[in-house]
């Protein structure tokens, strides 16, 4: 019975050390080869740090040997004589997705605070409005006091701000109960 060890293994990352079997390879020329190979938008961080752990795993079990590169601090990375004798199973990063793996609940969370955030920028808007109705009936009342003679006219505008500003207030009434009802389902 036959001793061979399954190892995963990314298949861009595979793929480099096929390419360059006697040659060693640099931590730069692997994500160069991975991006190009693969066109992830991925960044530089992540790559290094999902690299580096293949690198590792393939370092512990012997089927790659690192050795600095040309007397510099840059290490290089080869395959051994037990890269050939390895089967190896092949699984792409979880970065290479495109898609990170979003719960339910996080993206059920982040819904609600969309929609608290837009419920809160239309009360702002309608509490700027109310605000300038309250003002705008204010200023008929000063006027019809000025002018007593546009009683008629004055009037008519006074009774349609007010009343704006009465579907304001509804409004706004409206809207803060959905917000606090939104952030109480939000919060269990």
């Amino acid at each position: 019975m036959s001793n061979i060890k399954v190892i995963t293994i990314n298949p861009t990352i595979h793929q480099v050390f096929i390419e360059n079997k006697d040659d060693f390879v640099s931590i730069k020329e692997i994500k160069t080869r991975f991006i190009s190979k693969t066109n992830s938008k991925v960044t530089s961080d992540e790559l290094t740090k999902v690299v580096y752990r293949q690198l590792l795993r393939l370092l512990k079990n012997q089927i790659i040997e690192k050795q600095l590169l040309d007397k510099s601090k840059r290490l290089g990375y080869k395959a051994t004589k037990k890269f050939e004798l390895v089967e190896f199973k092949f699984k792409k990063f979880q970065v290479e997705s495109g898609t990170s793996q979003v719960s339910p609940k996080t993206e059920l969370i982040n819904r609600a605070e969309n929609v608290i955030k837009t419920l809160n920028n239309q009360l702002t808007q309608y509490e700027v409005d109310f605000q300038s109705s309250i003002a705008e009936s204010e200023e008929y009342k000063r006027l019809f006091t000025i002018a007593p003679e546009m009683k008629t006219t004055l009037e008519s505008h006074f009774l349609a701000a007010r009343n704006h500003s009465n579907q304001l207030l509804g409004k706004i009434t409206a809207v803060k109960n959905i917000i606090e009802k939104v952030e109480l389902s939000n919060q269990q």
